[in-house]
C-alpha cells in the first residue's frame, strides 16, 4: 500500500478556492491559469463564432472567480468550472438569439446572414467545427455537453433547463444529422464534387 504524502487534491482545491474567495491575487491568478484553456475549449465548442466564444470564456472566468465561495468538493474543480462555463455560455447564446431576432425585424430578408451553414470549399473534408455549426443551437449544445464534455443527460437537462426527454431527442437528432452530413461529404469527395 502506497501512502500519499501531502494534502489530497480536493483539500488543495478547497484551500485554493477559499483564497480566491478572499480575493488573494496570487490564488486568483493560479486559478485562471489552471482553468483558462479548459474554459476556452468548452466555449469554442458551444459557440458558433470565435468572438462569441472569447466573450463567453472571459465572462465565465469572471463568474468562476466571483463564485469561488460556492465551490464544494462533491465535484472536481474542473467539472464545477464546466458547469459555470456552460451556464454563462447558454445565457450569452440566449441574448445573441434575441439580438438576432431584433435584427431580423429591422432588416430586409437577405441582408442579415444569420444562421447560415458553414461554407466548406470544394474538395475539403468537413471539419468538426463546420459540422457543429450546421446544427441548431439546442442540438449543438446538447451534443457538445454529452459527447465532448461528457455530461449525463440529467446534468445537461439541469444545465439547459430542458426536460431529460427533450435532451435525449436533441442528442438523437444531432447524431442523425451529423451521420447524414458525414456520409454525404464522404460520397461527394469520392465523386470529386461538392458536399
Amino acid at each position: 500500500m502506497v501512502l500519499l504524502s501531502g494534502p489530497s487534491q480536493s483539500s488543495r482545491d478547497l484551500k485554493l478556492m477559499a483564497a480566491v474567495a478572499a480575493r488573494d491575487a496570487q490564488a486568483q491568478a493560479e486559478l485562471v491559469l489552471r482553468l483558462t484553456a479548459r474554459v476556452r475549449r468548452l466555449t469554442k465548442l458551444l459557440c458558433r463564432a470565435d468572438a462569441d466564444a472569447d466573450d463567453a470564456a472571459q465572462m465565465a472566468l469572471l463568474e468562476i472567480l466571483r463564485s469561488a465561495s460556492s465551490f464544494r468538493t462533491d465535484a472536481s474543480l474542473e467539472r464545477w468550472a464546466d458547469r459555470i462555463t456552460s451556464r454563462v455560455t447558454f445565457r450569452l447564446a440566449r441574448r445573441e438569439r434575441q439580438r438576432r431576432g431584433l435584427f431580423r425585424r429591422w432588416f430586409a430578408p437577405g441582408l442579415a446572414l444569420f444562421g447560415e451553414g458553414a461554407f466548406v470549399p470544394p474538395g475539403e473534408a468537413l471539419s468538426v467545427d463546420a459540422l457543429l455549426n450546421r446544427l441548431s443551437d439546442e442540438r449543438r449544445m446538447a451534443f457538445v455537453l454529452r459527447h465532448l464534455a461528457e455530461y449525463s443527460v440529467e446534468e445537461i437537462a439541469e444545465l439547459t433547463g430542458a426536460p431529460p426527454g427533450t435532451v435525449k431527442d436533441r442528442l438523437v437528432s444531432a447524431r442523425k444529422q451529423l451521420r447524414t452530413w458525414l456520409r454525404r461529404d464522404a460520397a461527394s469527395r469520392r465523386r470529386g464534387g461538392t458536399p
